[in-house]
């Protein structure tokens, strides 16, 4: 089990130390149409968030649909002021997130974080104080050899030029996979998940909280609860990708 560890930690640096140009980091071809690390091919097939989606959580919303909030968000109060998505999280999407997670391919970060930055930039004017990932649990943190939200939020402190720290928001409770409970379970399981280091580094800050996909919004939500408690101005949100919503 550790020189098994060891071996896809090891593989792993080295795919963040040596990418390779001109090669598409989600597909791993060679191509001349290679932006952001992403060929042409790859591009077309991710389906981005429509304009119509909700205002809160920023899941997409069918067209006819009247308000601009979706259900959950009218029936259930969102610490957070705002969470952004680029894409929804289905077919190829869903794809290019499984592998980056789970199959040791760390270095697609550079690809998907680059989508989240022209998000970012296309999208709001928000000047933001710091820029915070969802911690991951120190067991899936040792089976994957790093944490998918930490890469992400790294990258998009670097070019949108926000101080990043992945020190103070802190993961204490070892909890469940989130996609196998249902809604009910998902929020005992994420109960008091969360705790943070030192109050000083987000008292009175505007936050960027940065994962890879939101889905219910529990456990966002719990780390804004323990950030705003602890003196966080305001905490904003950054994902890749959001689930569709078959009620809206």
């Amino acid at each position: 089990m550790i020189i098994k560890f060891i071996k896809d930690f090891y593989n792993t640096i080295l795919e963040l130390i040596f990418p390779e140009d001109n090669l598409c980091l989600l597909c791993n071809k060679h191509s001349e149409e290679v932006d952001n690390h992403i060929c042409k091919d790859c591009l077309e097939k991710l389906v981005f968030v429509s304009n119509k989606r909700c205002e809160i959580c920023g899941r997409p919303l069918k067209p006819s649909y009247i308000p601009d909030l979706c259900h959950d968000c009218i029936n259930k109060q969102k610490l957070f002021i705002k969470n952004m998505s680029p894409l929804i999280y289905e077919d190829y999407t869903r794809e290019c997130i499984h592998n980056f997670k789970y199959k040791k391919r760390a270095y697609m970060y550079k690809a998907l974080g680059s989508i989240m930055v022209k998000y970012l930039y296309e999208n709001t004017d928000i000047k933001f104080d710091l820029i915070l990932p969802v911690p991951l649990n120190k067991k899936r943190m040792l089976e994957r050899g790093f944490n998918q939200a930490e890469l992400l939020s790294k990258y998009i402190s670097k070019y949108i030029n926000v101080p990043h720290d992945a020190k103070t928001l802190l993961r204490i409770k070892d909890t469940q996979k989130q996609n196998k409970l249902k809604r009910a379970d998902r929020i005992n399981n994420m109960k008091n998940a969360f705790s943070i280091k030192n109050n000083n580094h987000i008292k009175n800050k505007v936050i960027l909280l940065v994962d890879d996909i939101y889905t219910t919004g529990t456990t966002i939500n719990e780390c804004c609860k323990v950030l705003l408690k602890s003196g966080a101005k305001k905490v904003y949100v950054l994902t890749l990708a959001i689930g569709h919503n078959e009620y809206n």
